[in-house]
């Protein structure tokens, strides 16, 4: 994906790097980015981001909090501490402008194939991304409502990330904790289960959500965001 105003730039990337392997999503317009990068799977981020604006230093937040896919930062000439805060930020690469779109493009496929090797050996899943509302990270274990983390512990957010892994789908107390326990449900295994599913539905109403649903006499399910998916 590439997100920048200015075309030129962007219709050059794309006549290099454009072929019959590698599709190049364009935009001009950088408040638009994160959505659209939230829609597909890409193996690399191309976008102009100014440290000085908190819009976009957030956005370049939640697209690497989001996925771990390498990004390309086209800034204007910056301070070392600048840089040093896209770095932190989320960048993996930082190239002032005016851009050099030969350099870019070789950075970009250096990136791209490195991305791919470590992925073929890589088993983790990839993060459950329901639009920009929530974001639900296996490999860092977090979880992004709206922008802000939501602080759980690590049995609330397994059951959150294996129920989100099957949405509208309704579990019993004993599948669940069978899933996230790795055993059969104990004697104390259901009011466990209860209990952690408590906690999980009041952080999630604290914040205005209701994701985790009860099928009285039945069980949970979860259900995304209106209308996603």
């Amino acid at each position: 994906m590439v997100a920048d105003d200015n075309l030129a730039f962007i219709l050059a990337i794309q006549n290099i790097m454009q072929n019959d392997c590698v599709n190049v999503i364009c935009t001009q317009f950088i408040e638009k980015a994160l959505e659209i990068f939230t829609k597909n799977e890409y193996c690399l981020v191309i976008i102009s981001i100014q440290p000085t604006i908190s819009r976009d230093m957030s956005m370049l937040r939640m697209i690497r909090e989001s996925k771990s896919v390498p990004i390309i930062v086209l800034t204007q000439n910056l301070s070392l501490s600048e840089k040093i805060a896209l770095f932190h930020a989320g960048a993996n690469v930082c190239l002032e402008k005016p851009i050099d779109v030969t350099l870019c493009a070789a950075q970009a496929c250096s990136l791209i194939h490195l991305y791919l090797n470590a992925k073929e050996d890589n088993c983790e899943r990839y993060p459950l991304i329901f639009s920009t509302e929530l974001i639900i990270n296996p490999i860092y274990r977090q979880v992004i409502i709206d922008g802000e983390l939501l602080d759980l512990t690590r049995t609330e957010f397994d059951l959150l990330l294996y129920m989100a892994s099957h949405p509208n789908q309704i579990f019993t107390r004993q599948q669940l904790y069978r899933q996230v326990c790795g055993d059969d449900l104990g004697i104390s295994g259901e009011n466990t289960v209860r209990a952690h599913i408590g906690n999980l539905y009041k952080k999630l109403a604290d914040v205005g959500k209701t994701y985790i649903q009860n099928t009285r006499g039945v069980g949970y399910k979860f259900v995304p965001p209106a209308g996603k998916k």
